[in-house]
């Protein structure tokens, strides 16, 4: 998984390479949807027995931290609201994967197109959530 969106190729402009990331997101859940679900629906097995796990899981969370904090600068003040956004993003895109290949979709009824614009409209509401101003505590 880590190795998948690490392939997804580098962006001069840190909102393009967050639109790849999260591209490359849905392509894997897509692609290997029981990798997929497998990775984050079974119960973890105990860390010490598993290094290579948990240096791969927290790979591919850094992938969108590095790519966050591009967005809102490296300063140690903004690492909380890089780690906000990055839940943000991940239950997102997490959200969205499970839906779109959960056996459920196809009988929700939905307009006719919404199914090709969900990932888009997903994306683009992202998007506008890391521009809005923050609100005050």
């Amino acid at each position: 998984f880590a190795a998948h969106l690490d392939a997804r190729g580098q962006f001069d402009d840190p909102r393009d390479d967050l639109g790849a990331l999260g591209r490359r997101y849905l392509d894997y859940a897509h692609r290997h949807p029981l990798e997929y679900r497998l990775m984050f629906s079974t119960p973890w097995p105990a860390s010490a027995a598993h290094p290579d796990l948990v240096r791969d899981a927290a790979h591919a969370f850094d992938i969108l931290r590095r790519v966050l904090r591009r967005v809102h600068g490296d300063a140690p003040q903004q690492q909380a609201l890089v780690d906000l956004d990055a839940l943000y993003i991940w239950s997102a895109m997490h959200g969205l994967a499970g839906v779109m290949t959960g056996n459920c979709i196809g009988q929700l009824d939905l307009a006719p197109g919404v199914l090709d614009q969900a990932t888009l409209h997903v994306m683009s509401r992202i998007g506008s959530g890391l521009a809005a101003p923050e609100a005050a505590p």
